[in-house]
């Protein structure tokens, strides 16, 4: 029972520390935080480590406890952001993905759009048509803990605000894509969703 204890403390101070090193220092990987954060407080053992669910419910208690004025304009902000982006790349059927829907996200947060292209170039030519500088990356599209494939990130900022637009084919989009922090279904909203979210 000690050894329960002792380990479950642990692995909240991990999380803690992570959740601190997201909110106030910008990190926006969190296996590198928990990685800093494990080195911070010399722990070593890896069997040890926080999953991300117990890292993401940090994130959350962290912001209420000390950012929140702050983080729920930055939210609003990320989230109108998002509206805008979407709103101007209707035609490929955008959905927000990742933190800025969940709730979670920071001044340093992406915003994640998944958009749905009968080839990736689509994406480009509008982006060069819109005169809308950009880099292109890979992202990692999981259907599950051990598959992946890599597609198309187009990635440009928009004021203080990264967007990516990570372009799938209708082939993919039938294809519910994996959260790779909590391994569930991800989460999508509309451009009428975040409508409604953004009232509320």
């Amino acid at each position: 029972m000690k050894n329960y204890s002792n380990t479950h403390k642990l692995q909240q101070q991990i999380a803690v520390e992570t959740a601190r090193l997201i909110n106030e220092e910008g990190f926006d990987n969190i296996q590198l935080a928990r990685k800093k954060a494990a080195h911070h407080l010399g722990i070593k053992d890896k069997h040890i480590f926080p999953n991300n669910e117990e890292i993401l419910e940090q994130i959350k208690i962290h912001q209420n406890l000390y950012h929140n004025n702050d983080h729920g304009q930055t939210l609003i902000k990320l989230r109108q952001t998002a509206l805008h982006a979407m709103t101007l790349f209707a035609s490929f059927k955008p959905r927000l993905i990742g933190s800025v829907l969940l709730g979670h996200a920071h001044t340093q947060s992406s915003i994640d759009l998944l958009v749905m292209a009968d080839s990736p170039e689509e994406i480009a030519l509008f982006l060069i048509e819109k005169n809308i500088p950009y880099q292109l990356h890979d992202w990692k599209l999981f259907s599950s803990q051990h598959h992946y494939q890599l597609i198309p990130s187009y990635q440009f900022y928009a004021g203080d605000y990264q967007i990516k637009l990570i372009t799938l084919s209708e082939k993919q989009r039938k294809m519910p894509p994996i959260n790779p922090l909590t391994w569930k279904t991800m989460q999508k909203a509309s451009i009428a969703q975040i409508k409604t979210l953004l009232k509320n």
